[in-house]
C-alpha cells in the first residue's frame, strides 16, 4: 500500500521523512556513550526513537513492544524538561516528534496487508499523542510548517474514534496551518480529510474528495501519495467504533 509511504511524507518538518542511515545518527551515539550513565540528552531521545521504530518496522512488528517503550521515551522527555529547566526547551522538541511517532504508528488506517492491528489501547494512547503533540507544539510557539503534521495526526486519531466533527476541526486547522506555509498539496490533503471526515458521517462528499484528488495528482508525486491515502482509509475506517 502507498499509505505507509505518504504517512512517511507527513512526518517532514515534525519527523524524518524516511528512515535516516545509521552515520546520520552516529554523532548522537558517540554523544550518548560519553554520558554519564543517568544522563539523557533530546538528540540521545530522538535517536532512540528512530532505532526503536526501527527495530520494531514502525511498530508493526510487534505493536505492544513498540508501544511500551516509546511511551517510557516520551515520559523520559517530558520528565527531562520539568527537571532541567535550562534545556526544557529542547527535551519538549525532541517530546513532539515522540509523541508524533506513537501517534502515527498507532493510527488504524494505516492500510491493509501492511500492518498488525491496532486495538482500542493503542489507539487510545495515540490520541493522547497526537493531543500532546498538538499541545506541545503551540507551547513551543513551532512555525505553521512543524504544526500542520500534529493538527492532521490528531484528525486522523479523532476520525478512528468516530468523532467525524472534532476530526473535521483539527483537519480544518492543518489545512489552514498549510496554506499558511504556502504548502499548496498540504493544504489540499488536509481539505480531502475534511470530505473524508463528512464520507464517514454518511454525507455525500464523493464528489468533493474526488475532485481534491485530482487536484492532488497534477501535483506530482507528493501529491499523489497524499491522493492514494484516502480510499484506504476509508475502507478502514469504514467500520470503526468507538
Amino acid at each position: 500500500m502507498r499509505l505507509a509511504a505518504a504517512l512517511l511524507l507527513l512526518l517532514a518538518g515534525t519527523v524524518m521523512a524516511e528512515p535516516a542511515p545509521d552515520d546520520r545518527f552516529r554523532p548522537a551515539i558517540e554523544a550518548m556513550l560519553a554520558e554519564p550513565l543517568e544522563a539523557t540528552s533530546p538528540a540521545g531521545l530522538r535517536m532512540a526513537s528512530y532505532l526503536l521504530a526501527n527495530r520494531f518496522e514502525r511498530g508493526v512488528a510487534d505493536i505492544d513492544g513498540y508501544v511500551y517503550l516509546q511511551k517510557l521515551l516520551v515520559q523520559q522527555a517530558l520528565r527531562s524538561a520539568e527537571q532541567q529547566p535550562e534545556t526544557a526547551a529542547d527535551y519538549r522538541q525532541a517530546a513532539v516528534l515522540l509523541t508524533y511517532n506513537l501517534a502515527a504508528n498507532t493510527w488504524p488506517g494505516w492500510g491493509r496487508g501492511n500492518v498488525g492491528p491496532v486495538d482500542e489501547p493503542h489507539r487510545r494512547l495515540g490520541l493522547a499523542a497526537a493531543r500532546k503533540n498538538v499541545a506541545l507544539a503551540a507551547e513551543l510557539g513551532l512555525p505553521p510548517e512543524r504544526r500542520k503534521n500534529g493538527y492532521w495526526m490528531q484528525g486522523a486519531h479523532l476520525l478512528a474514534s468516530g468523532d467525524t466533527e472534532a476530526a473535521a476541526t483539527a483537519f480544518a486547522q492543518s489545512r489552514d496551518l498549510a496554506a499558511e506555509a504556502e504548502d499548496e498539496a498540504g493544504r489540499l490533503m488536509a481539505q480531502g480529510w475534511i470530505h473524508a471526515a463528512a464520507i464517514l458521517a454518511g454525507e455525500e462528499e464523493q464528489d468533493a474528495l474526488d475532485a481534491i484528488v485530482s487536484q492532488l495528482r497534477e501535483l506530482g508525486d507528493d501529491g499523489a501519495f497524499y491522493a492514494d491515502q484516502y480510499a484506504v482509509a476509508l475502507a478502514a475506517l469504514g467500520s470503526t467504533e468507538d
